[in-house]
């Protein structure tokens, strides 16, 4: 009789214990929280500090969502080009970047975390200069030699197959042509483009006079929206509701305004 108690007793137990650990599952799993990987060097929008820590607007955007839904956030910067083919393949959750029909094939998009408009980016000296202030459209930079950045999806999308137009590996390559003459006009948009070139101006260069020469035009060809991309294939691809309701939150009670001013400036360096 008493055995047969112990037994039952036991097996309770062994019971509860699976019941726990069955429970325990959806906490371990989301205990590895939100893989998110992105580009190493898209100043003021994400990139490596002299630490090799990330930095920047999308990272605390980012955060505070993250931090409101009680998620674990990762962040692992790439190359930009590596890292698209990291999340394309599912080996993280997501990436902040341009909704282009081609990722939205294998990805989901949320809300806009931010809007920035793409200007041209030329030295003030340049010999045509009154020409290139005069441009509005697309096509109008076909009368000159472009630089873009391979893997830029935007460009890409854009600029694919103009005879026109070169590709540098990275931004600061691409500010380096413009510097040194080698091209008359890269494409960015205006905050990222003046944070970089900031940045190259805090670095010894026989190069920095030529930089400190690069001005934008006066006319936005087009205004881009960066999103939050999820891979179709990952766990949290139903959280995208939730990350917008938060990010409007965020914007609703002056948050989202406290993160911009901390890194938006377009003051001529």
């Amino acid at each position: 009789m008493i055995f047969s108690k112990y037994r039952q007793s036991k097996a309770l137990v062994i019971k509860m214990l699976l019941a726990v650990l069955l429970l325990a599952l959806p906490l371990s799993a989301a205990e590895e929280g939100f893989r998110w990987y992105d580009d190493d060097d898209y100043k003021p929008y994400i990139y490596k500090d002299e630490k090799g820590e990330a930095k920047g607007i999308f990272k605390e955007i980012m955060e505070e969502i993250f931090h409101r839904l009680k998620i674990p956030l990762s962040c692992e910067l790439f190359p930009w080009k590596r890292t698209q083919e990291l999340v394309h393949n599912g080996l993280a959750d997501g990436m902040v970047t341009v909704a282009t029909p081609k990722r939205l094939e294998t990805m989901l998009a949320s809300k806009p975390l931010l809007s920035s408009g793409e200007k041209v980016f030329v030295r003030k000296d340049h010999p045509r200069i009154e020409e290139i202030k005069k441009i509005r459209t697309f096509d109008d930079l076909k009368k000159f030699t472009v630089v873009e950045v391979s893997g830029d999806g935007w460009a890409e999308g854009h600029f694919k197959g103009w005879p026109n137009v070169v590709w540098a590996p990275k931004v600061s390559s691409a500010l380096y042509m413009i510097a040194n003459g080698r091209v008359d006009l890269y494409v960015i948009n205006e905050f990222s483009g003046m944070a970089s070139i900031r940045t190259m101006l805090q670095t010894s260069s026989p190069f920095q006079e030529n930089f400190k020469k690069i001005i934008t035009g006066p006319h936005t060809l087009e205004t881009i929206t960066y999103s939050l991309l999820i891979n179709k294939t990952s766990k949290w691809a139903g959280l995208i509701p939730r990350i917008n309701a938060t990010l409007d939150a965020i914007k609703r009670d002056g948050t989202y305004d406290k993160i911009l001013s901390k890194y938006l400036s377009i003051d001529t360096p």
